[in-house]
């Protein structure tokens, strides 16, 4: 019988617990960094995080919510079998820090941290949402 792990996000620990090369499928849908909601959860694994959104470093926060972010990629890897899919949805994000309103391109950051640690890209799914309105948070309507 094959086993299902379920790792929640901010306990690594579980993750170093998977034994290497054992997992034949992972899919996740990690905290987006630069999303609000979101901010907590990663002031808790680096205070920095919290102190750089308060001095209106945007793109210092963007980096160390990644860094944060990177060690999950790293245990990924470690734990997927050779041949292995990992399949991660991941939103870009935009925000106002200080008096800047710019985006932060989480799918492009986390591209580039996975390649590091040796995965290789397959084609990605665009999911274009017609609307950020609040009855299409979970979905997009006719357009699949």
């Amino acid at each position: 019988m094959k086993t299902c792990h379920q790792v929640f996000f901010g306990d690594a620990r579980e993750l170093g617990q998977i034994t290497d090369g054992s997992v034949n499928l992972i899919v996740t849908s990690p905290p987006y960094p630069m999303i609000e909601m979101w901010d907590a959860a990663f002031a808790l694994m680096n205070p920095r995080v919290e102190s750089a959104l308060a001095d209106g470093d945007g793109a210092g926060a963007f980096e160390l919510m990644h860094l944060e972010l990177d060690k999950v990629w790293r245990e990924c890897f470690r734990a997927l079998r050779p041949g292995g899919l990992a399949c991660i949805n991941i939103g870009d994000a935009v925000r106002t820090i200080g008096e800047n309103f710019q985006m932060f391109s989480n799918h492009a950051r986390v591209i580039q941290a996975m390649g590091a640690v040796g995965f290789v890209q397959l084609p990605d799914i665009l999911w274009r949402k017609p609307t950020n309105a609040p009855n299409k948070f979970m979905g997009s309507g006719m357009l699949p």
